[in-house]
């Protein structure tokens, strides 16, 4: 949870503090909070951060200015309007109306920055995620040669992290209960060594269940049973169709990783390395045990 803007904060003061009208004394209340979070302040947002902590920023900034320039407004009303005021009190809102200005020309500059930032982030995250998509199309060319396929009938590989969000469903993929129970079968025939007879279960699954949310985890195991009897062709493409059926789902950081141990097997260790790499990459958060065994296996491969 980010901290308020310490401006925020401040009492409101009364209509008036001994002679001095209520928007000279604001000015300079203002001017001397600003400075204890001045530039100092402004460098530890702008030499490091995510694109969220960097439009958060922003957002403030704007907050502030749009603070400043209410208050400068305030002054500039109040100042022409009472005559009684003294030279004093006009000197002084004199210095801080050209203390807030030149506060201002420093947010603004300070808000090209970020924006800068901003739009290098993203250009940097397109080309990551342009790059990631290339090398899924090469390690899906290259399984369906190592297949016999027709590689001129390879559909374009789906872009990798877009810029549009996911979509959203309200209430969560809708799993029957024979079909739930049908795949927890197959589990555990593979969990208990029945390879044989899980794999045709989990066939059986895949063909009554074509469109089921579980089909990333049917395919992981279906891949797993596979890696197990030394079939690591079969396990890769399990892997790698288990990959980009839910490249968000609960299983999809287990299948990136096996496919790419399984492409280890296979002595595809350049394709290993890029999709080790990608696990942490596309699961920054994933489950520690995971990403720690994707770690290891690049380790292993003396991935560099």
């Amino acid at each position: 949870m980010h901290p308020s803007p310490s401006w925020r904060t401040g009492r409101r003061f009364g209509p008036r503090i001994g002679r001095c009208p209520v928007a000279l004394v604001a000015l300079v209340a203002v001017i001397a909070v600003l400075a204890a979070t001045g530039p100092a302040g402004s460098q530890s947002w702008t030499a490091a951060g995510s694109a969220d902590d960097l439009q958060y920023r922003l957002s403030v900034i704007d907050a502030e200015l749009a603070d400043i320039r209410a208050r400068l407004g305030e002054g500039s009303s109040n100042s022409g309007t009472r005559s009684g005021s003294n030279s004093g009190n006009r000197n002084v809102a004199s210095a801080a109306t050209s203390d807030l200005s030149t506060r201002i020309g420093r947010l603004e500059a300070e808000i090209r920055l970020l924006t800068g930032k901003i739009e290098q982030m993203q250009f940097d995250q397109r080309k990551v995620a342009e790059d990631a998509t290339r090398r899924f199309g090469d390690i899906e060319f290259r399984l369906t040669e190592l297949e016999g396929g027709d590689t001129s009938a390879l559909a374009p590989t789906q872009p990798l992290g877009g810029s549009e969000p996911a979509p959203q469903v309200a209430a969560g993929p809708q799993v029957s209960i024979s079909e739930r129970g049908d795949l927890d079968r197959a589990i555990q025939d593979v969990k208990q060594g029945r390879f044989d007879l899980g794999e045709d279960r989990l066939r059986g699954f895949l063909t009554d269940y074509p469109d089921s949310p579980l089909k990333g985890e049917a395919l992981y195991w279906m891949g797993e049973s596979q890696f197990v009897r030394g079939a690591y062709q079969n396990a890769a493409r399990s892997f790698l169709d288990g990959y980009n059926t839910d490249k968000t789902g609960p299983a999809a950081a287990q299948n990136l990783y096996r496919l790419g141990t399984t492409l280890g097997r296979m002595g595809q260790g350049k394709a290993a390395c890029l999709t080790l790499r990608e696990v942490r990459k596309q699961f920054p958060n994933g489950p520690a045990d995971i990403l720690n065994a994707a770690d290891a296996e690049a380790s292993s491969l003396k991935c560099g």
